[in-house]
């Protein structure tokens, strides 16, 4: 497969005021730290059991967060690793490939949701206790699709730096309401071309990709169209992580 990036000079993918509306979204994440934990960045990469039991170290992110970390790589790194990372295809690499040397994030201020969520409740019981206020007013599936997720997420190493936004960020979670905020923005934001835009809809029977990895998104976006029009369903049905 031949992925080939636009490199150098380029608008940005997200139009500013769509990335004013994320920002605003991100802000509503508690901080956390990890400073105290023993193994910086092992929650970004896989040991071998993990792999085998098909965990994952980049979860789907949602298309206007895939433009937003575009813009930020074209902006801030190099034009060989600009190609580098916009010409992964692989959706579940052991190591996430924003991971420095030095076992930090290289993208820190663009980073997606799920890695901001990461550890925000840094013990299994408030996981559970976080439900307590919603049981009866969310639908159950809303519940437990929130246990089943959190509970993975749990960090004992984290601190939370913001606990004022703690309730707010749980009501958000609880309810879906970034989600629906983040598919939102990606449809303001326009997508796909109309050529792509057929190709993954013939493929899919989506209008839109809501949440892809970028490995999946740099396929769709950064193949030639030539190739898409030939493989792409094949590589849609193959795609661990494309919803």
């Amino acid at each position: 497969m031949q992925i080939t990036p636009p490199i150098g000079q380029h608008g940005p993918m997200l139009p500013n005021p769509v990335r004013a509306k994320l920002n605003e979204l991100y802000e509503q994440v508690p901080g956390v730290s990890c400073s105290s934990c023993d193994q910086p960045g092992s929650c970004c990469e896989l040991t071998k059991v993990e792999y085998d039991a098909e965990y994952a170290t980049m979860y789907p992110l949602y298309a206007v967060e895939f433009f937003n970390i575009v813009d930020y790589v074209r902006t801030h790194f190099d034009s060989e690793r600009q190609r580098e990372l916009l010409s992964r295809s692989d959706e579940r690499p052991t190591r996430c490939p924003f991971l420095t040397d030095a076992q930090g994030c290289s993208i820190h201020p663009a980073r997606p949701l799920t890695c901001r969520t990461y550890g925000v409740l840094n013990r299994a019981e408030q996981v559970e206790e976080a439900t307590k206020t919603h049981r009866g007013d969310l639908p159950r599936s809303w519940v437990s699709a929130f246990l089943s997720t959190e509970r993975y997420t749990v960090c004992e190493q984290t601190q939370l730096q913001q606990p004022e936004k703690l309730q707010v960020h749980l009501d958000a979670m609880l309810s879906f309401d970034y989600e629906r905020r983040l598919m939102d923005m990606a449809h303001v934001a326009g997508v796909l071309d109309e050529e792509r835009r057929q190709i993954f809809e013939a493929a899919t029977e989506k209008e839109v990709p809501s949440r892809w990895t970028l490995g999946g998104f740099n396929v769709l976006f950064f193949s030639p169209v030539s190739w898409l029009r030939t493989n792409f369903a094949s590589y849609w049905k193959k795609s661990f992580l494309g919803e």
